[in-house]
C-alpha cells in the first residue's frame, strides 16, 4: 500500500494502467479488504478516471464501480467521512464521467452515512446545487443524480435538530469550505449537527447562480431550514435577508413567487419574536414611530415591507411589470389587512411624494380589482367593525396622496356624502393628462362587477342622493371621451325622481333618524 499511495499520482498511461490492474487484483484476493486503504488511494483513483486514454478510463471505472458496490454491500467498515471531501472535490469536474461518477458515490454515502455527513453538507451542496442546471440530455443523469443528493441532504435534517447546543450556546464558528476529513466516524450519529455557517454561505452565494432550477433549489433549502430549524436559522437571517430581497428583481415568476415564501416565513416565524432578535431589527425612526407592530409578525416584517417599497421606489420597471403580482401573492401568503396597513403607515411619512402617489394609485387597482382580497374589499364595503372602521382610516391618510384613489376607496366604503365634498375641490387641483387617466380608469371599475351594489344602489337616488351627484361630479370632470359617455350613459338610467312612489310613512321615519340632514330637504317635497 505504500508504493501504491507513492505512485498513484502518476501520470504516465502505462504505469496507471499498471496500477489500476494491480488495485483491481487485490481487490479480489479474499483476505484482503481494500475498503480499509480506500481513502488513501481514491483521490488517485479519481485522477486516473480522468485519464485521455480511453482502454484506461474503462479500467479505473470498473475498479471504482466494484467498490462502490463493495461499501454497498459493508457500510460499516467504511470511513464516510474520510473520503466525502475527495469526492466533492471530483464532483466539481468539467470532465463529465468523473463528475458523474463523483455525484453518483456522493448520493450512495448520504443514503448510506445519514447524519455522518451533516458536517459536510456544506460542501456537498457547492458541489450538487450548480448540477442541478445542466437539463441537455447528455449531462441529464448528472442533473438527475445532483437532485436526488440534494433530496436526500435536505431530509436528514429534522425539527429536533433546532434544540441548542450542549454548552447552551448556537454554534456561530465560520467555517471554510475545506473541510478537515473527519478519520473516525462518531459513536452515536444524534450528537451531530449541522453547522449553519458555511451552509448558509454556500447557499446566499449560489442564489445568484444563472441557473433557474439552482435559483430555485437554493430557496427551497432556505424555506426548509426556516421550517425545521427556525431558531437556529434565525441568527443567520440578517446575512440571508438582504439576498432575499434583491431576488425579488429576478426575471422569472417562479423564483420571485418561492422567493416570497421564503420572505413570509421570516416575517411570521415566531423565532424572530425573541427580545434580542426584535431589537437586532433596524428600521428607520421616522417609519418606526408611526408604524404599529403587527399581531403576530416579528419586527421583519415592517422591515420587509420597508424595504420593499425602497426597491419599488428606485427600481419603477420592477413596480410597473411585477409590483401587482408581488402585492398579490403576499396577500396570498401573509394577511392582507396586516400588509395594507403597514405600507399604508409607511406611506403617510415617505419622502418621495410622487412615488407615493404612484404606489396608492398601484395598491388601490389591486384592492379594487383582485380577486385575492375579496375578504378586504368586504370588509372595507360594510365597515361594521371598529377594527375595519380603523383600517379605512388608516388608508384615509396615505390614499390622500392621490385624490382620484382617495374617491375611489370613499365609493367602496360607500361614504358617498364625503366623496362629493372631495369632487368639489377637485376644481381647485391641476387637471393634468395623468389626473384624467385616473378618473377614466375609475369610471370602468365603476363599471366592473366590483361596483355592482354601487350601481344598484342607483335604483333609489332619493336615499343616495350624495352618490348620483358624485357621479355627475365625475362627468363634469371629464372630457368628452369614451369614458364620458359610458358614463353619460349610465347616469341616464337613473330614475327620476319625480316618476318613484311616495315613501312610506314607516320607511321615512327610520331613514329620517339616520340621515336626517338628507331627509330633511326631501320632506318639503313629499308635502
Amino acid at each position: 500500500m505504500p508504493l501504491l499511495r507513492e505512485r498513484i499520482y502518476t501520470k504516465n498511461p502505462f504505469a496507471r494502467q499498471f496500477l489500476v490492474s494491480w488495485i483491481s487484483v487485490l481487490d479480489a484476493v479474499p483476505d484482503i479488504d481494500m475498503l480499509i486503504f480506500l481513502p488513501e488511494i481514491l483521490d488517485g483513483l479519481f485522477r486516473i478516471l480522468g485519464d485521455p486514454t480511453m482502454e484506461i478510463r474503462k479500467m479505473c471505472e470498473t475498479v471504482l464501480g466494484e467498490f462502490l458496490r463493495n461499501i454497498i454491500r459493508n457500510p460499516q467498515k467504511v470511513d464516510f467521512a474520510a473520503m466525502v471531501n475527495i469526492l466533492i472535490i471530483h464532483s466539481q469536474s468539467s470532465e463529465e464521467l468523473v463528475q458523474f461518477t463523483a455525484i453518483m458515490w456522493v448520493k450512495e454515502f448520504v443514503s448510506l452515512a445519514g447524519r455522518i455527513l451533516l458536517p459536510f453538507a456544506s460542501g456537498i451542496l457547492a458541489a450538487v446545487l450548480p448540477n442541478l442546471a445542466h437539463s441537455d440530455d447528455d449531462r441529464r443523469n448528472i442533473c438527475e443524480t445532483a437532485k436526488a443528493v440534494n433530496y436526500s441532504l435536505m431530509q436528514l435534517i429534522t425539527l429536533e435538530d433546532d434544540r441548542e447546543q450542549p454548552d447552551g450556546s448556537e454554534s456561530k464558528e465560520d467555517l471554510s469550505l475545506e473541510i478537515t476529513v473527519q478519520t473516525q466516524k462518531p459513536k452515536d450519529c444524534e450528537d451531530i449537527q449541522l453547522d449553519l455557517s458555511p451552509v448558509v454561505e454556500v447557499l446566499t452565494r449560489t442564489l445568484d447562480h444563472e441557473s433557474v432550477h439552482t435559483r430555485m433549489a437554493v430557496l427551497r433549502w432556505i424555506y426548509h431550514l426556516h421550517i425545521k430549524i427556525p431558531n437556529k436559522i434565525f441568527c443567520h437571517v440578517d446575512v440571508i435577508f438582504p439576498k432575499l430581497l434583491q431576488t425579488l428583481s429576478d426575471q422569472s415568476n417562479e423564483v420571485i413567487l418561492l422567493d416570497l415564501e421564503v420572505l413570509a416565513e421570516i416575517s411570521s416565524s415566531s423565532a424572530g419574536l425573541k427580545e434580542d432578535r426584535l431589537r437586532s431589527v433596524t428600521v428607520p425612526s421616522p417609519i418606526k414611530d408611526i408604524v404599529k407592530q403587527t399581531p403576530n409578525m416579528n419586527n421583519y416584517f415592517t422591515k420587509f415591507m420597508v424595504s420593499l417599497l425602497d426597491i419599488f421606489s428606485t427600481d419603477n420597471t420592477l413596480l410597473e411589470d411585477r409590483g401587482s403580482f408581488i402585492i398579490r401573492q403576499l396577500c396570498l401568503l401573509l394577511n392582507a389587512e396586516d400588509i395594507y396597513r403597514t405600507l399604508s403607515e409607511i406611506l403617510q411619512c415617505h419622502s418621495n411624494l410622487r412615488f407615493a402617489c404612484h404606489m396608492v394609485q398601484t395598491l388601490n387597482t389591486i384592492l379594487l380589482t383582485s380577486t385575492e382580497l375579496f375578504e378586504l374589499r368586504f370588509q372595507l364595503k360594510e365597515l361594521q367593525t371598529e377594527e375595519s372602521r380603523s383600517l379605512f382610516c388608516c388608508l384615509y391618510r396615505s390614499w390622500c396622496h392621490s385624490p382620484v384613489a382617495t374617491v375611489s376607496l370613499c365609493f367602496l366604503t360607500q361614504n358617498y356624502e364625503h366623496a362629493c365634498k372631495l369632487l368639489q375641490l377637485f376644481g381647485d387641483l391641476e387637471v393634468t393628462v395623468d389626473f384624467l387617466t385616473e378618473i377614466d380608469k375609475l369610471v370602468q371599475l365603476i363599471e366592473s362587477p366590483i361596483f355592482t351594489y354601487l350601481r344598484l344602489q342607483l335604483l333609489e337616488p332619493q336615499q343616495n342622493r350624495y352618490l348620483v351627484k358624485s357621479l355627475y361630479g365625475l362627468l363634469m370632470l371629464l372630457p368628452q371621451s369614451d369614458a364620458f359617455h359610458t358614463l353619460r350613459h349610465r347616469l341616464s338610467c337613473v330614475p327620476n325622481i319625480q316618476f318613484m312612489p311616495p315613501m312610506d310613512n314607516q320607511k321615512w321615519i327610520f331613514l329620517h333618524k339616520n340621515k336626517t340632514g338628507f331627509m330633511m330637504e326631501y320632506k318639503s317635497q313629499f308635502k
